[in-house]
């Protein structure tokens, strides 16, 4: 059974703990998030080919591969952790979100490179995934209300991305936006987490998500969560 769990935290850092430690438990879940601005890099990116130094802003290394994406909260971030014994490709789970926008009006499609989502033949979400143990973590990004300009001055190769909120026929506010995603995948059981997971996620957030020698060298401190 597919589970969700509410994430209300911004903290990028947090964010990415509590997937990698979500990753160590034995449910299948679904989860929407946001970060405040900051640059999310790919497992073996070089900071210094993606990332303008000048820019002043947090730089945090994820577990997957792929490039560097801008984060605000005028973007919504989804998550889907699955016990790898079935057929997971990059495109089943970009169709699972294709078909929740497309029933919002946004006439979405895969494009070419099969981690991409186009609308009107612009970017509106990139994709990407890791394998930890028997479990597979999927996970990608949806523009919003995004700020474009900031993320041009944060990234070196931006592309060429849109928003989603122009396109709509109807106007919604962020919020609405993942609660009308949240209701679309039909999910009425929510993980609850104790004190103690999040003990784990903190201290795994201090010793790798908040390390330097993580995020801006790619060198692993801390495996255990």
């Amino acid at each position: 059974m597919l589970l969700t769990v509410n994430n209300e935290s911004t903290c990028p850092q947090y964010n990415l703990a509590l997937e990698e430690y979500l990753c160590s438990r034995n449910n299948e879940l679904f989860m929407l998030w946001q970060n405040e601005p900051s640059v999310i890099i790919g497992r073996f990116v070089n900071v210094n080919e993606d990332v303008n130094a000048d820019s002043g802003i947090q730089i945090i290394r994820r577990n997957s591969g792929g490039g560097s994406v801008y984060h605000d909260l005028g973007n919504v971030n989804y998550t889907f952790i699955l016990r790898d014994n079935r057929d997971f490709t990059l495109k089943y789970f970009s169709d699972i979100m294709i078909n929740a926008l497309n029933a919002i009006g946004i006439n979405a499609e895969l494009s070419f490179r099969h981690n991409d989502i186009l609308a009107d033949g612009m970017k509106i979400s990139g994709a990407a995934q890791y394998h930890h143990d028997n479990i597979i973590l999927h996970h990608g990004t949806l523009l919003f209300d995004s700020n474009l300009e900031a993320m041009k001055r944060a990234l070196k190769h931006s592309g060429n991305v849109a928003n989603i909120k122009p396109l709509l026929k109807h106007d919604m506010t962020v919020r609405e936006f993942i609660n009308i995603l949240r209701d679309n995948m039909n999910i009425h059981e929510t993980l609850t987490l104790s004190e103690e997971d999040e003990s784990r996620i903190k201290t795994l957030m201090h010793r790798k998500y908040l390390n330097d020698k993580w995020n801006l060298e790619g060198m692993n401190p801390y495996n255990n969560v």
